[in-house]
């Protein structure tokens, strides 16, 4: 017998893996036994988890969270995000000095910005996006029209920003 096996777990996982053509062939029955074990108190979960997912293995607990349930930060997580956006804003803002100051080349940097928010988003892209749309609203505002609706990438953004009324409003002024 091994140590800290829940028994009743055991048998539950050994006529789980009868009753689906699987059966724990004797050479491997005792490393099952010494797996199982090592999840301590969470034996009965680790085998009910696997049942439920038809799973031929045990493995560890999956934590499903809910629908739209965000992982909770630490202070110093967040410190370092709210670092890491204003270091990304003063980029952009080094970038736009260094391009001719016109809407269309700033309207060019949000295109780069929004790429970089929507390839590797964190908790805080809904804000940060938030702030990029204000940008961007006031840039189109200055830039020619029928120089962003002729450019693909810019003409993708307005359209996920600002939708059907925003291309609308582009070309009613081109």
């Amino acid at each position: 017998m091994i140590e800290g096996l829940n028994q009743e777990a055991w048998d539950l996982w050994v006529n789980y893996r009868k009753k689906i053509g699987k059966s724990i062939k004797p050479v491997s029955e005792h490393a099952a036994m010494v797996k199982l074990s090592r999840f301590g108190e969470q034996q009965m979960a680790v085998v009910q988890q696997s049942i439920e997912n038809s799973w031929q293995g045990l493995f560890e607990l999956k934590i499903q969270k809910k629908l739209g349930e965000r992982p909770k930060k630490t202070t110093e997580q967040v410190a370092a995000d709210n670092e890491w956006f204003l270091r990304q804003q003063e980029m952009a803002i080094k970038a736009w000095e260094k391009l001719e100051p016109n809407a269309y080349n700033r309207l060019k940097l949000c295109d780069a910005l929004w790429a970089r928010y929507t390839i590797d988003p964190g908790i805080d892209t809904p804000e940060q996006l938030e702030w990029l749309k204000g940008v961007i609203a006031l840039n189109l505002r200055d830039a020619e029209a029928a120089d962003v609706l002729g450019d693909p990438s810019l003409r993708a953004m307005v359209w996920c920003f600002f939708g059907k009324k925003g291309i609308d409003r582009l070309k009613a002024r081109a």
